[in-house]
């Protein structure tokens, strides 16, 4: 893989100028003394590595003002500049042209920067995801409201881009939070589908502007089936699916299950969860709209000693009530991953009094950044002869 020619400056990846195998090599050691630190013995499995360009299915940008627009990713040189980014070689080779037409319209019509600071301004974020396997795009401009986006002319300076991949959609999100973050206060779509489709294995996933799914699909294909071999799940078994967003791992599950449940605590990712379901033809599975610490402690009990717990948080991981919850629960095994190896091994101890640990395997997500994912396998105790 070249060099991307924002690498110096650009704090996007860190280890563009590292051979990938010695990538690996660090990342399977990270994990290796994460196990010695926590002083948890256990197989750790090779590392499975990935595709190393054009992998990342979602990239989030900021607009600046810098003698002139800008738009891009901070440097991690100077805090608070940001990179003008004119291509990205792990996310899409369609994003220079769609970069370069965006900045160009919204210089011509003078547009302001919305200041993190001032809280004055119009442009804050921008958006754009694309499906690998399937090839279509979604952008979503973030503004505040104190400007009028000119949208017929916007969508045809898009549409009218030949690009490798096909615009299926295309959002205006208004925000006028003070919050630096992308905060969807209210989303409005320009054009197209409200979603756009990927395909993984023989099951199609729809992506909403604001649903989470895994970055690199090309990894986690993969990811998903070994989930699936590890668990061994028969017809006869039931799932419990914490954080389930749009139903993936709940989806590649239950084909062999008896049936499997998903929790989710937002209302239009469980709805988009639904329609996956549905387009895949899944009728073996049911969805929540819930926080799973307040499921686990309102409903768990239903769902006691249930075969397979699925858990995938979010890079924090589990607060000590959600273990104490998952422990009333009883579940006989446990499948947990966690793009944040750290919150593993530290969860990993709430839960070893009553859980044997089979195996940590890392799955390399990020290469060229120092991120990666970790999943274990854990059984209960009392169930194991």
């Amino acid at each position: 893989m070249k060099i991307c020619k924002h690498f110096s400056e650009c704090g996007g990846c860190r280890f563009q100028d590292i051979p990938y195998k010695e990538q690996l090599v660090a990342k399977q050691d990270k994990v290796k003394d994460l196990a010695i630190s926590h002083k948890i013995d256990i197989e750790l499995k090779p590392i499975n590595p990935s595709p190393c360009e054009y992998y990342r299915n979602k990239m989030e940008f900021s607009f600046a003002d810098q003698e002139g627009l800008v738009c891009g990713l901070y440097s991690k040189r100077e805090r608070r500049k940001v990179v003008d980014i004119e291509e990205c070689l792990i996310f899409s080779p369609d994003l220079g042209e769609v970069l370069k037409a965006i900045k160009d319209f919204l210089k011509e019509k003078k547009h302001s920067v919305y200041g993190k600071y001032s809280h004055q301004g119009f442009l804050r974020y921008l958006i754009i995801r694309e499906t690998k396997f399937t090839k279509e795009i979604m952008i979503g401009i973030v503004t505040s409201s104190s400007e009028a986006l000119d949208v017929k002319e916007f969508i045809k300076v898009l549409t009218s881009l030949k690009l490798k991949s096909t615009i299926k959609s295309i959002y205006q999100v208004i925000s006028d939070s003070f919050s630096d973050a992308v905060v969807f206060d209210k989303k409005e779509l320009l054009y197209g589908e409200s979603f756009i489709e990927e395909r993984l294995d023989d099951l199609t996933f729809r992506i909403g502007i604001d649903t989470f799914f895994q970055v690199n699909p090309y990894a986690i294909v993969d990811f998903y089936k070994k989930i699936r071999e590890y668990a061994g799940v028969s017809s006869r078994e039931q799932v419990l699916d914490l954080f389930c967003g749009v139903g993936t791992i709940g989806m590649f599950l239950a084909r062999d299950a008896k049936f499997v449940w998903g929790v989710e605590r937002e209302e239009e990712i469980v709805d988009i969860a639904w329609q996956n379901a549905k387009i895949n033809k899944i009728e073996n599975i049911s969805f929540f709209v819930a926080d799973s610490r307040k499921f686990l402690n309102t409903q768990g009990s239903f769902y006691k000693n249930t075969d397979f717990l699925i858990i995938n948080p979010p890079r924090c991981g589990l607060s000590p009530k959600i273990i104490r919850a998952i422990l009333r629960l009883e579940p006989k095994n446990i499948i947990y991953s966690s793009c944040n190896p750290e919150a593993l091994f530290r969860d990993l101890e709430g839960l070893l009094d009553q859980y044997s640990l089979d195996f940590i395997e890392p799955f390399d997500f990020f290469p060229h950044t120092p991120h990666l994912e970790a999943l274990s396998l854990l059984r209960r105790k009392n169930l194991i002869k």
